[in-house]
């Protein structure tokens, strides 16, 4: 009886990673197809999905900086997220609340492009994993870019 739970728990986990994966996924090459995101192709890979939200955000001003070629940082700090999860402890925490407060600026300005008005709550939803952030891309999926990314009203001032 054990074994058979224990089989079904992870036949279910399976499903469920594969279904995630796959409306996060289209959800996302909408997104990029609508907005003419090249590398669209780059939704249906794991990690460099990230890439599109990148892409769509071009670049943040954050304390004065400009942090450029945000596709790519989006993914680095994806990575990041994944090696930190095999880590625990103290000594992995500062870098892990750094990681998750960059990706929480970066989510909120890409949220703000589609809805202005709810991209904070957006974001902070996002941080509770990939299922509330899979939910969020499929209700944006069919809508436009209501403002383009140079419009965006940075939180910590527009310092150069």
């Amino acid at each position: 009886m054990r074994s058979f739970l224990y089989g079904s728990a992870l036949v279910f986990q399976i499903v469920y990673s594969i279904a995630l994966y796959l409306a996060g996924a289209i959800s996302l090459f909408l997104i990029a197809k609508r907005n003419h995101v090249k590398g669209k192709w780059l939704a249906f890979v794991p990690v460099f999905q990230f890439y599109i939200i990148g892409a769509l955000c071009e670049e943040y001003l954050l304390l004065g900086r400009r942090i450029r070629f945000l596709q790519w940082i989006m993914i680095l700090l994806e990575f990041l997220q994944i090696y930190f999860s095999f880590f625990s402890g103290f000594f992995f925490a500062p870098a892990r609340l750094v990681v998750n407060i960059l990706t929480a600026l970066f989510l909120h300005k890409f949220f703000y492009l589609f809805q202005p008005s709810r991209a904070t709550i957006y974001a902070i939803i996002a941080m509770f994993g990939r299922l509330p952030l899979v939910i969020l891309l499929f209700l944006l999926k069919d809508k436009p870019m209501v403002m383009s990314a140079g419009a965006y009203p940075y939180p910590f001032g527009n310092r150069y």
